[in-house]
């Protein structure tokens, strides 16, 4: 319709919020209130490894709020299992497998330094290779990052699993027998036990 000087006018309505906006709006909530939801146990998780680093000090390994079992460390998204049962590196691998974990997998230099300050014991890692012309390589499949750290010693013929002791990497005959270190994603720090 047009006014009199030639102007056409619109008549714009308002419409009532339809299913789609409401739709969206539901969709939008739900993603903000999961993402308060992970912050909110970030923060929880945080707590709870301050509260047990505090226990620590006082020779109490664990706080109730941990997610890891009795026994296991928890650090950072993983709770750790130190045993002294002297196994194969095979039977090692089979131990950690038992108990839903794998051998430890250093996959960064915060891992490296708290297992460094946490045993200085030998103990087996999950490193390994197929024979001795191939690549070391985690359980994971993964490759080791060479700036982290570099296998010490000589890694002769045969020489096919890894070690860890006082903060390095030691290649030897996977049919000998040492300790072991156990790793499994931890869980969710329990929240109602922080206090």
């Amino acid at each position: 319709m047009q006014d009199e000087d030639g102007y056409i006018t619109l008549n714009i309505k308002t419409r009532k919020p339809g299913l789609t906006s409401v739709v969206i709006q539901q969709n939008y909530l739900q993603v903000k209130n999961k993402n308060i939801s992970e912050t909110l146990q970030q923060l929880a998780n945080q707590l709870c490894q301050d509260l047990i680093k505090h226990s620590e000090q006082k020779d109490n390994f664990n706080h109730k709020c941990s997610p890891c079992d009795t026994n296991w460390r928890y650090y950072g998204d993983s709770c750790y299992g130190f045993f002294r049962h002297n196994l194969t590196w095979e039977e090692s691998k089979q131990y950690c497998t038992n108990i839903n974990a794998t051998l430890l997998k250093i996959a960064s230099q915060n891992i490296l330094e708290y297992i460094k300050s946490r045993t200085g014991l030998i103990r087996w890692v999950g490193l390994s290779r197929q024979n001795s012309n191939e690549i070391w390589t985690w359980e994971d499949g993964s490759v080791p990052p060479q700036d982290m750290f570099a296998l010490s010693g000589n890694g002769r013929e045969n020489m096919n699993c890894a070690y860890f002791h006082n903060g390095k990497i030691y290649p030897t005959f996977c049919k000998n027998k040492h300790y072991l270190m156990c790793e499994r994603k931890a869980g969710m720090a329990k929240v109602d036990e922080l206090l």
